[in-house]
This record gives structure tokens, sequence and C-alpha cells, in this order.
């Protein structure tokens, strides 16, 4: 169900933030805020991709489907980023299915009306190539992490993938949905997860894991989660250096670039 956009709304989005901070207003009108229900899948892989979502506090999976159905997680999508912002690198149609894990609010835009921005250049662009090249990093680093590391460290990975999106100490997700995720048996996720449980870094209980410890998961965890958090990290400075630069994202100066200051 679409409603109007509230004012406030899009400023829970990290990118929609940055870019009415410097009053580009041309999305504004085009925005529709929805709810996400949980399990909802918002596209199918190979699917024309009609809107560009921007989650506020709802988040969403990318997977991958084999012909035998099964599936396995290569990316997910939270308020720092954009679902389908691959339409303004020349791609019409979803490269993976799109499924809701913790239901809640979204906005979203016509595919089209987003072209037309991207198209004007300035800060819009500038954010969504940061962003695409940072799930870009995201998905490369998610295939090599399920290929080479062991269940534990992948299993605080994911964890702290979803923890940085969900703002909640309490993850609705359940063991048998992770299992899917990660690409392996529900019972070697039991496994782990009953190490964490057993250590009081979580606690599983009815389709529900509560972090008790985080500190103890980022010790845990592969070096995988070090390496995509970094890369959002500057694109979070990418988002605060442009709030600060001239509107519409001209002249904006980053991290390793002529001229940029500390």
């Amino acid at each position: 169900m679409s409603v109007p956009l509230a004012t406030h709304v899009s400023s829970e989005n990290s990118l929609l933030k940055t870019l009415f901070s410097h009053d580009c207003q041309h999305l504004r009108p085009h925005l529709e805020s929805i709810f996400l229900p949980p399990g909802h899948v918002l596209y199918d892989c190979g699917e024309p991709i009609r809107h560009v979502y921007f989650p506020l506090d709802s988040v969403i999976f990318l997977l991958a489907s084999m012909e035998d159905g099964a599936t396995a997680e290569v990316g997910v999508v939270g308020y720092e980023g954009a679902l389908g912002a691959s339409i303004c690198m020349g791609a019409d149609t979803m490269p993976n299915q799109a499924m809701v894990l913790i239901a809640n609010r979204a906005v979203r835009v016509r595919s089209e009306v987003l072209l037309e921005e991207f198209a004007r250049g300035g800060l819009l662009q500038l954010l969504l190539l940061r962003y695409m090249h940072a799930l870009y990093i995201q998905v490369s680093q998610t295939a090599a992490c399920n290929r080479v590391h062991h269940m534990e460290s992948r299993l605080c990975r994911w964890l702290l993938m979803v923890h940085d999106r969900v703002k909640s100490d309490h993850l609705p997700v359940t063991q048998e949905f992770i299992a899917n995720m990660l690409g392996t048996r529900r019972p070697y996720v039991t496994v782990a997860a009953g190490l964490l449980q057993k250590g009081g870094v979580i606690q599983c209980h009815r389709g529900h894991i509560t972090i008790l410890n985080r500190k103890w998961l980022e010790s845990r965890a592969c070096e995988c989660y070090g390496i995509v958090r970094e890369e959002y990290d500057r694109l979070s400075d990418t988002t605060i250096r442009a709030r600060n630069a001239h509107p519409l994202g001209n002249g904006v100066k980053l991290r390793g670039e002529a001229g940029a200051t500390a």
C-alpha cells in the first residue's frame, strides 16, 4: 500500500537525507511512502525494474536462485541504499530476487523519474554511483565469504550485517531462514548458533535472535564484515561531505581527490 510522502520520512534513508539537505526537490513530488510486509518479493530475477526503493527501516535481501529452487543471499539493502539503482547503470531488469526480511517502511519512485534525475548529473548521480560501488563490494565479498570461511564466522558476519540495518538487538529471523541465506543446511547453523548462545553472545527463541554481545560478534566475524563495513563507511563519508558542499553536489570534494579537505 502506498501513501503520500510525509515531509520528514525521506530523512530516514541516508541517500534521500543528503539529497533533500541540498534542496534537491525534483524527486519529492514523485516519491511514495509504502509499507513492505515480511516475505514480500519486490522483484523476481529478470523482472523489469519499474520502481526504485529506498528503505527507511525495512531490510531487503538480494537472492540468487538456482534451477532446483535453492536460493542464497548475495546482498542486503537497508536505510543506507536503494534497491533497483542499477537501472541508472543501464540495466533494465533485476539480476536477483529481492525479498523483504524486516517488514516496515520504504519510499519508492518510478524508474523513469529517477533516470531523468540521474541524467542531470550533480549530487544524485554522485551518490548512486558511490552506492552501487559499495554494493558491488558487498556482493563480491559475500560470494567469497560463503566459499572459504567457516560457519561460525559467516554467521557472525551475517548477524552483524542485519544488525547494522535493523537498528535493534532483536532480529526476527529463524535458523532455517539463515541457513537458506547462507546457502547451507540448517544443522550447521544450529550448531554455530548454539555455540554463540552458550557463550552469551546471542539468544535464540521462537523465530527471533537477540544480540547480547555485539563486540564479541565483531571479534569472531571474518574479515569480510570489516571490508564491507569500511566501504559503507566511505559511502557515509561521501554523504557527510556532500551535505557540507555546494547545493546539488557541484564541486564536491571527496576523500583522496585533489583539493579534498581533511
